[in-house]
């Protein structure tokens, strides 16, 4: 439990600290030559795929194994191999977990795992699946390197893989250059929650549907603090700000990438982000967030949303009357910022490919995706609904946070409708790795602290990502 409470903490870090060229790996599965003019579809490059029921393709007598390699042995992970075991009796479920025991992991055995799943990643020779939720690993260079499927093609052919079903938003918006590398099987998205009746006391309009950027935002805060009475419209860190900001799809990419092993800090998108960045807290926009401060009021707070329940304790604890907007982007992209957990991704070189595919359908199942095991958002529609649905008129009680002066919230129909339209438009990945996201942290401070200049920062943080890649 102490290794997911760590996992989820690093994820809390990326969306808020408050509060890629690739190759098509195609199996030998995707290769079918079958013509049938009247059930074919076509993928996001336009050629035409045969629909088929794959699901005749798995094994139903012969014996077979699924191996997953996993960090460590999380009690969801374990429920459904033995669950898929009980349907598939000649299908045995096998979770090789690098993690022994319980605790943390130390600085050393994380770099042990990256390395060996480097290894068994690369070397072709390693699990069918990988379950890839530790953001240390280098995930951009092993579809570089064509180590995994592109599970696309197996969506788009599958008659029994009922698109309507999932949120296909989340699904395409988390390939990589066209491909679906790694599958999510759940998901959390990021957003600001606003003190809606001090908002209201303003009469400032805001409107995060078009044009909404970090710019906009500070626009809008200045009328906050010109037109209201609190003093601080949002507490963030820089580095709250800043790493969204980078490491969304709309960003990131025009950074960094690792199969030409280049990157570009040293550009005027970087230094520009940067300095639209301090320029907030030049102006006290915004002000920096200090663990253990005390708690004042605010305009705004930036969190992420991991559930339906988690949206209503953090309505509650946050402020009275509580709403909630999409969070900032670095452009004039309309839509909601979100990350992917438990993401599976399957060997390029796995002899059964056609069974791991059925097993990463049994875990977007309804009857697993309601599971109660992982409080996050799950790809299954209906099993969020189900979560929506147990919720109405439900309540949750004052959680005494914001210094006691969070509220109760009534569930209503009504009142979860923002959040329903919010993952309808979630469209931004924010995915990053870990050790450059660390290299920009620890050198942007000396850049918002004032003691380097923008370029320098930048500058450093080029040779560092540039060493880092090379190595």
């Amino acid at each position: 439990m102490k290794k997911i409470l760590a996992l989820l903490m690093s994820l809390l870090l990326m969306f808020s600290l408050v509060a890629c060229s690739s190759g098509n790996t195609q199996s030998d599965e995707s290769n079918n030559t079958e013509q049938n003019n009247d059930n074919k579809s076509s993928n996001n490059n336009g050629e035409k795929i045969n629909r088929e029921d794959l699901s005749l393709k798995v094994s139903k007598d012969e014996k077979k194994t699924i191996t997953i390699s996993v960090m460590g042995k999380a009690p969801i992970f374990e429920l459904a191999a033995k669950e898929y075991e009980k349907i598939h009796p000649n299908i045995t479920i096998e979770l090789k977990s690098f993690a022994k025991g319980g605790g943390g992991m130390s600085h050393l055995e994380l770099e042990k795992y990256v390395a060996q799943t480097t290894t068994e990643v690369l070397s072709g020779k390693g699990a069918d699946l990988f379950i890839l939720n530790d953001q240390n690993l280098p995930i951009d260079s092993y579809i570089d390197k064509n180590a995994f499927v592109d599970l696309n093609q197996y969506i788009e052919r599958d008659t029994s893989f009922d698109k309507s079903q999932y949120y296909m938003n989340i699904l395409d918006h988390s390939k990589v250059n066209g491909g679906l590398y790694v599958l999510p099987t759940r998901f959390f998205i990021g957003a600001l929650f606003a003190n809606q009746e001090a908002l209201s006391k303003t009469g400032v309009k805001i409107d995060d549907s078009q044009n909404w950027t970090w710019s906009r935002f500070a626009e809008v805060s200045k009328e906050l603090k010109t037109k209201g009475t609190l003093d601080t419209v949002m507490k963030v860190s820089p580095s709250g700000i800043l790493n969204p900001l980078v490491f969304s799809d709309e960003i990131y990419n025009k950074l960094v990438d690792t199969k030409k092993k280049e990157a570009k800090f040293d550009s005027p998108l970087f230094i520009d982000l940067l300095k639209q960045v301090k320029k907030m807290y030049d102006d006290n926009v915004v002000s920096d967030y200090k663990p253990g401060s005390k708690p004042t009021e605010t305009y705004f707070t930036s969190s992420v949303i991991y559930s339906p329940k988690d949206y209503v304790s953090r309505s509650a604890n946050f402020y009275q009357d509580t709403t909630i907007y999409d969070f900032p982007h670095a452009s004039g992209k309309a839509g909601v910022t979100f990350s992917g957990y438990d993401n599976y991704a399957m060997n390029a070189n796995s002899t059964v490919k056609m069974e791991a595919w059925d097993y990463l359908k049994f875990l977007l199942s309804y009857e697993m995706q309601i599971r109660p095991e992982r409080e996050m958002f799950p790809i299954n529609k209906a099993a969020n609904e189900k979560a929506f649905a147990d919720l109405i008129d439900g309540k949750v009680e004052n959680q005494k946070g914001n210094n006691g002066k969070g509220g109760n919230v009534t569930v209503t129909e009504a009142s979860l409708e923002p959040l329903k339209q919010m993952i309808s438009e979630a469209n931004t990945l924010i995915r990053w790795d870990e050790k450059i996201r660390k290299i920009i942290e620890e050198e942007s401070n000396s850049y918002f602290s004032g003691q380097k200049s923008a370029q320098s920062v930048a500058d450093i943080i080029q040779n560092r990502v540039m060493t880092y890649l090379n190595e």
